[in-house]
């Protein structure tokens, strides 16, 4: 890291320099005594350029790349190209930095006053975070019992190509816990649940007072670690469904009514039916988000005979939600 600050700091004091460089006009060199007129570099000379690391590799524009102990600097042009002239024979460190990629170092030697030695660079991209959520959820049930847990769900990207991208870890440092994140439908998307019970006191208030991090390694090695997270809310609070409930018939459309609650902060009202087919219940329909009020809802279709449950759920504008318990009824 001290390393990585002090490059930094290098680049930007080398561009500062080379600005102001830029705006002197170069002092002629027509006075036939000025010693520099056919002057031509002499030593030996470092060349190389800057690439991608994977097929089919590009060169990268940008890089800097820094000569030790000679402390000159170099920034690649359009083809990734540097070069350093006018060296004497001895050992040579090159390092090449750029935002976003793994820095790389080089060791070159030169034997010989007249040496030309060519070091290519092929840098590793880093993986990036592109969209973080991570919200609590509350599910009131009968049974076995509610549960609290909180989900955390990732969008990457790597300039490498996805397939580069081998593993996801979210981290609590403080708690000494870790957990690997799977991989959704979409290859730039990743997901894990923490379950109360795996952190203190079995609660998800940890994860609001204490920071979490998620690490993206790729198959080069290659880590990045986000931002700190924290959970923003915890719901407890769940609504009442009122009617259908109790196992009572319905209408193949049936009146969705649940008691009001009063929260401190916005909210949204979610809607979901599940049917029961031979004791398993499967979800069938999810409402768009409803505003607070009314406390109401009419089934949008019409369901077939059977036997159902429906509940009712709370959604804050950063995802975080309560749900109620289930309410059961049977279309005739």
């Amino acid at each position: 890291m001290v390393m990585r600050s002090f490059i930094k700091f290098i680049f930007l004091s080398f561009l500062c320099l080379w600005f102001l460089i830029g705006c002197v006009p170069e002092a002629p060199h027509s006075n036939p005594l000025d010693p520099y007129l056919f002057s031509t570099p002499t030593g030996s000379v470092i060349t190389g350029t800057v690439f991608s690391r994977y097929q089919p590799v590009q060169p990268l524009k940008g890089v800097m790349v820094q000569l030790l102990p000679d402390l000159q600097i170099q920034i690649t042009d359009q083809e990734g190209h540097f070069e350093f002239q006018n060296l004497e024979p001895g050992e040579y460190q090159l390092i090449a930095f750029r935002d976003q990629y793994l820095t790389d170092t080089i060791h070159v030697s030169l034997d010989q006053t007249d040496d030309t030695e060519v070091a290519n660079f092929f840098l590793d991209a880093l993986p990036q975070v592109v969209r973080v959520h991570f919200f609590s959820e509350h599910i009131d049930q009968w049974w076995p019992g509610e549960i609290y847990q909180a989900v955390l769900q990732i969008i990457v990207n790597d300039a490498d190509g996805l397939s580069d991208i081998d593993s996801l870890h979210v981290q609590i440092p403080s708690l000494n816990f870790q957990k690997t994140m799977e991989g959704t439908a979409r290859v730039d998307s990743f997901v894990v649940k923490i379950e109360a019970g795996e952190l203190p006191d079995g609660s998800l208030q940890y994860l609001i007072e204490t920071p979490s991090f998620v690490e993206i390694i790729d198959k080069s090695g290659g880590k990045t670690m986000s931002e700190p997270l924290r959970l923003t809310r915890i719901i407890d609070v769940t609504p009442l469904p009122v009617s259908p409930a109790n196992l009572e018939n319905s209408t193949s459309s049936p009146l969705f009514e649940w008691q009001p609650v009063a929260l401190p902060f916005s909210y949204s009202h979610i809607v979901q039916v599940y049917r029961v087919n031979t004791g398993i219940p499967v979800l069938i329909f999810t409402s768009e988000p409803l505003p607070e009020s009314p406390t109401a809802y009419q089934y949008p279709d019409s369901l077939g005979s059977g036997t159902y449950f429906w509940t009712i759920g709370i959604l804050d504008n950063l995802n975080n939600f309560s749900r109620s318990k289930e309410a059961s009824f049977i279309v005739p």
